[in-house]
């Protein structure tokens, strides 16, 4: 009987002190949007450099849009700074994102891929989702996580 008292207060101080990280998904929730948002800019990259149109990347501490320049018989005007159609996927969702409960980016950043895949970002960038990290390259726009 003592064997069994004691088995079961083990296993309730088990359970109080894992339990709580079992239905705590805020570590997931935070490495998801990390993965939304390092394959969103990604796919801004691959879309400048298909259509020969300059994307914008707006990424603010709670969300994220993709737009990119409007082509004009065919080309786009390097010259122009609007970006009024927004990026689609091939299922005609719109390239945006809002960040779950809890989870935030920073620093808020604008950042521009070329037709060469490139970025207007003067060094390369560090983006924290969370306690997680995104770093983005000036010169090839390449986007990686550790």
């Amino acid at each position: 009987m003592i064997e069994l008292v004691l088995v079961m207060v083990i296993i309730a101080i088990l359970g109080v002190a894992a339990g709580p990280r079992f239905f705590d998904d805020s570590a997931f929730d935070e490495r998801a949007y990390l993965d939304e948002l390092a394959s969103s800019l990604r796919y801004a990259q691959k879309v400048a450099v298909a259509s020969g149109c300059r994307v914008r990347a707006d990424i603010a501490p709670g969300s994220y849009t993709l737009t990119q320049q409007a082509p004009q018989a065919g080309h786009c005007d390097p010259a122009d700074a609007s970006f009024p159609i927004p990026v689609v996927l091939s299922t005609g969702q719109l390239m945006s994102g809002t960040a779950p409960a809890g989870v935030t980016t920073s620093p808020a950043v604008t950042l521009v891929y070329d037709a060469l895949g490139r970025t207007n970002l003067a060094a390369n960038q560090t983006l924290t989702v969370g306690a997680r990290a995104l770093f983005i390259q000036a010169e090839s726009g390449l986007v990686t996580t550790p």
